[in-house]
């Protein structure tokens, strides 16, 4: 696992991202969890967010706007399916809670304790390669989601 930077997998459907962090689990998994973490560091490189409400519990709801650096309010729906603290989280992409189901997929975020840190795994799974390969197209998925993780990152050291 990489400390400092993040590595990529592309496997068929499903992109896995993984990186170390020298933080406790526990603390990984509640910036994770809770609305105030997340609106500190959630979306790519010059995303904003605002949670309109967020169910944190297994079948529960999390509604959100991305606010992209041109302007663009992006709504998002997630529906948590499997939540079990602090080991991972997994979550279902839904659209934008309106119909548009333009993006939909399932995040898998594991959290692995290693001595005094841990290793984050992060896996996307499309229903299929083409779609994975559109999404990356039309919305740069696969180096979001590595942006995604380096504002974590640089979030954490905030906090530390």
């Amino acid at each position: 696992m990489l400390k400092n930077n993040v590595e990529t997998i592309v496997e068929g459907n499903k992109v896995i991202y993984k990186r170390y962090f020298d933080v406790p689990a526990e603390l990984l998994f509640e910036v994770w969890s809770m609305p105030d973490h997340l609106s500190e560091w959630w979306g790519p490189d010059g995303f904003t967010l605002t949670t309109k409400n967020m169910d944190f519990t297994n079948g529960g709801i999390w509604e959100f706007i991305m606010h992209g650096p041109d302007g663009h309010d992006y709504k998002n729906k997630i529906q948590f399916t499997d939540i079990k603290e602090p080991r991972y989280i997994i979550y279902k992409h839904l659209g934008d809670g309106e119909g548009d189901h333009d993006v939909h997929f399932e995040s898998k975020i594991i959290f692995e304790e290693v001595g005094e840190g841990t290793n984050l795994t992060m896996e996307q799974i499309f229903p299929s390669k083409e779609e994975l390969e559109r999404v990356n197209e039309k919305y740069g998925a696969i180096e979001g989601g590595k942006q995604h993780i380096g504002n974590l990152a640089k979030y954490l050291e905030k906090l530390k």
